[in-house]
C-alpha cells in the first residue's frame, strides 16, 4: 500500500504542475505533505521530515529562498515593482537613486531575513535600473 500512495503523489505532482500550471516548489510542498499524512505518519513529523529533506538536499534556506523568490515575481507581475520604482525615482531623482535603494533595503531588511529580503528587493532593483536608464551595478550594489 506504501508504494500506491507515493505512486499516487508522483500523478498528483505531474497533475498540479502539467494541468493546473501550479508552481514546481508549491506542488512538490504540498504532495509532500499530503502523501505523509496519507502515509499516517503525524503532522509534525510530516513537516519535520519535509524540512529536513528539503535541508539536506538544498540547505537550510530553501524553503524561505523559494517562497521568497515567489512573492518577488508576484510583486514585479502585479506591478507593485513599478510603482516603487516610480516613486523612489520620482522621490529622490535619479542623481540620489542608490539611497532610496539603500533605505528601501534597510526597511525591507527590519522585517524579513536578509535572503529573503534579498529575493525580494531583487525585481525592484531591475526595475529601478530599467525606469531611471541606469547601469544595473549601480543600482543593486547598494542593496548588497
Amino acid at each position: 500500500m506504501p508504494l500506491v500512495i507515493v505512486a499516487i503523489g508522483v500523478i498528483l505532482l505531474l497533475l498540479l504542475m502539467i494541468r493546473f500550471k501550479m508552481n514546481g516548489f508549491i506542488a512538490l510542498v504540498l504532495v509532500a505533505l499530503a502523501v505523509g499524512l496519507m502515509q499516517g505518519m503525524p503532522l509534525d513529523k510530516v513537516i519535520g521530515s519535509i524540512k529536513a529533506g528539503v535541508g539536506g538536499t538544498l540547505g537550510s534556506l530553501a524553503l524561505i529562498m523559494g517562497f521568497g523568490a515567489m512573492l518577488g515575481k508576484m510583486l514585479a507581475d502585479c506591478g507593485g515593482a513599478q510603482r516603487i520604482a516610480t516613486t523612489l525615482i520620482a522621490k529622490f531623482g535619479k542623481k540620489h537613486i542608490q539611497w532610496a535603494v539603500v533605505l528601501t533595503g534597510f526597511t525591507v531588511g527590519f522585517a524579513l531575513f536578509y535572503e529573503v529580503g534579498f529575493v525580494l528587493m531583487l525585481p525592484l532593483v531591475f526595475t529601478i535600473a530599467a525606469s531611471a536608464n541606469i547601469p544595473l551595478l549601480y543600482v543593486g550594489v547598494p542593496m548588497a
